[in-house]
């Protein structure tokens, strides 16, 4: 008997570390600078995945936002996603100012960790 308590230890040592571990969504937070490294404020930064020209394939990554006093958007997903950015001066232009693509992936981490992905685009 004494025998089974190291090895029914280690067996639960294993399903905790496991199970701890849980799904955690995918944030992204893209900061906008000008070419001095400077923030940019009010300026629209607006999400869309590949292939949308043909039809919006999920409402939900079709987004946009303006960015902050420290030139930073945030945006929330529920699942892996690959997006494409674009970086507009005011919200109903059609110039963009600078683009990038980025793989947001839901991750298994511990439930206090984060899943922010960071991106920057220059503002030209």
């Amino acid at each position: 008997m004494k025998k089974l308590y190291p090895t029914i230890l280690v067996l639960f040592a294993i399903t905790f570390s496991f199970s701890c571990k849980k799904e955690i969504s995918p944030d992204l937070e893209v900061t906008v600078v000008d070419a001095n490294d400077q923030p940019v404020n009010q300026v629209w930064v607006k999400t869309s995945v590949p292939g949308a020209i043909f039809g919006i394939l999920n409402a939900e990554v079709v987004d946009s936002s303006q960015t902050d006093v420290f030139g930073k958007a945030y945006f929330q997903y529920s699942n892996t996603v690959l997006l494409d950015l674009a970086l507009y001066k005011t919200a109903n232009d059609l110039d963009i100012i600078d683009s990038a693509s980025v793989l947001l992936e839901t991750k298994r981490k511990s439930p206090k960790s984060s899943n922010r992905t960071e991106k920057k685009l220059v503002f030209r």
